[in-house]
């Protein structure tokens, strides 16, 4: 017996105002910046479809050349470096405003099932598409935010109207394991919404058949995801998860995992990131106290899978994006049922269709027009990847001098070093982190970066060549101060040292001095 109750007739901004989606769209995708990591998923990707495999170990490293490197994320890497070949950074845009857009289009899909007033609806997909903003980036992680959506759709389609063909749920799971460890969150939000729906039931005294069913669901989601082993790139995926989960080291050395409010309370006052996690901060409070005022126990497993997300949300920054996805279609709710009783009239709730078509179509056409206006200044229709922030001069100076060998960088610039130094030169640390380097060789980078005790121990523990490094590193500071080290190459961004008695060092017109100026992906 289903427990949905009859109410006023549903809503989607999918027909009501399709101009406002692409809006959305726009201001999720509106980030066109490089990551960090984009280098190495295309070169990833590359190897896999030239190879069918990656080296079991890492051959682009000299601080840990036998250590295992855990692979994962390849179907990623593989349609990345596929989109990247056939169409260069344009294929790249493509296939991340693909993302936004199934990702917006699935929460639309997702409230719509509330009954909740078309503003309102429109209203809170415009504030998730800023939070998903700064985290759609071109990264593997994209495929978590399509996959989750969906899934919420389907739970939440599921809790309105008492069915919806949830069985989807295990071929998107199983295929999601081999885009990025995200589809375990997927997996957390059907099995948070059969338990408590079969406790709702059980309460309810209508049995647990229905709960039994969708838990039945996420245990062959999560068995489906086995199956991929068979693929060999797929087979560190379930142990790459779990490794990188229990790492203590990464909740303290990678910015995603930082806690939400020690990343507000270390955010600089002022900056963007202190806006965005007061915005954030304000969105999860909203839907919160919106739950509250308005209790509802129909809809007691979709709070429970959005709270289960915010949690996740406050422990990792990261999960931010997921959690807002969550909580867009119970908050939709929950405020339409504060707003309804206003709505009512003599005549009945108000028409989604009251403005003459004629009215709509110019304000449809307007937003459309500012849209792709906005595309095409930063966005999908804007030309190529922004990539500032690297050091773009100071590796062009390496190779206009043949210089090669074992370089110590920075890790966000490990992997563009070895994009464009690959194979003569090797890197200390790059961005896989714990995937591809062992604790050891981790602690030893972050000493030496933040200049604290054993900054020396790693000048000396490893045989390096160059070192490269920001401008403003606390490391310059200890560079400057070694005898054995002559800088050799500095502009705005970065600063190269080479060892004192190699020939770089006794070039002449040494240090040289460069401008950075902006770059683009790759």
């Amino acid at each position: 017996m289903s427990l949905v109750a009859a109410g006023p007739a549903r809503i989607s901004l999918l027909r009501y105002s399709p101009a406002l989606i692409l809006f959305a769209i726009v201001i999720a995708d509106a980030r066109q910046l490089s990551d960090s990591d984009l280098w190495g998923h295309v070169l990833w990707g590359r190897e896999l479809l030239a190879h069918g495999s990656l080296p079991r170990v890492n051959p682009y490293s000299y601080s840990a050349p036998g250590f295992p490197w855990l692979h994962h994320e390849w179907l990623s890497e593989v349609l990345m470096a596929a989109m990247f070949d056939k169409f260069g950074p344009l294929g790249l845009k493509l296939l991340k405003f693909l993302c936004a857009a199934g990702t917006i289009s699935f929460i639309v899909l997702a409230e719509s099932e509330t009954a909740a007033p078309a503003f309102v609806q429109a209203a809170i997909l415009l504030v998730v598409a800023l939070i998903l903003l700064p985290a759609m980036q071109f990264r593997p992680q994209l495929f978590d935010f399509v996959a989750l959506s969906a899934i919420i759709a389907l739970l939440t389609r599921h809790n309105w109207r008492g069915s919806a063909p949830l069985w989807i749920a295990i071929p998107i799971v199983a295929v999601w394991s081999n885009f990025h460890g995200g589809f375990f969150m997927g997996l957390v939000a059907i099995g948070v919404y059969g338990t408590t729906t079969l406790l709702s039931d059980i309460l309810a005294g209508q049995g647990p058949r229905r709960g039994l069913g969708i838990i039945a669901i996420t245990a062959a989601a999560a068995a489906a995801t086995f199956c991929t082993f068979l693929i060999p790139p797929a087979r560190d995926t379930w142990y790459t998860l779990i490794h990188s989960i229990l790492n203590p080291m990464t909740h303290y050395a990678i910015v995603d995992w930082v806690p939400l409010i020690a990343a507000l309370i270390t955010a600089h006052s002022g900056s963007v990131d202190k806006k965005y996690f007061v915005l954030v901060i304000l969105f999860f409070a909203a839907a919160v106290v919106s739950v509250i005022l308005t209790p509802k126990r129909a809809d007691a497993p979709l709070v429970a899978v959005a709270g289960v997300m915010l949690a996740a949300a406050f422990s990792a920054v990261r999960n931010i994006p997921m959690a807002a996805i969550a909580i867009a279609p119970v908050l939709a709710n929950h405020l339409g049922l504060l707003r309804r009783p206003r709505e009512v009239t003599a005549r009945g709730p108000v028409s989604a269709r009251a403005m003459p078509r004629a009215g709509r179509l110019v304000i449809e056409i307007l937003i459309a027009v500012v849209a792709i206006g906005f595309a095409r200044i930063d966005g999908v229709l804007s030309p190529g990847i922004d990539a500032s922030g690297n050091p773009v001069r100071a590796v062009e100076f390496m190779k206009n001098h043949g210089f090669e060998g074992n370089l110590l960088t920075q890790f966000t610039w490990g992997q563009y070093v070895i994009w464009h130094g690959a194979p003569g030169t090797k890197v200390f640390i790059d961005s896989r982190y714990d995937l591809a380097y062992p604790p050891a060789v981790v602690q030893d980078y972050l000493e030496f970066a933040g200049n604290v005790a054993g900054g020396s121990h790693t000048l000396a523990a490893y045989p390096h060549d160059f070192v490269l490094i920001e401008r403003g590193s606390p490391a310059v500071k200890l560079m400057d101060s070694r005898r054995d080290w002559r800088l050799i190459y500095s502009d705005d961004t970065a600063r190269l040292y080479a060892r004192a008695d190699s020939p770089a060092a006794r070039l002449k017109g040494v240090p040289f001095a460069g401008t950075s100026g902006p770059s683009m992906f790759p």
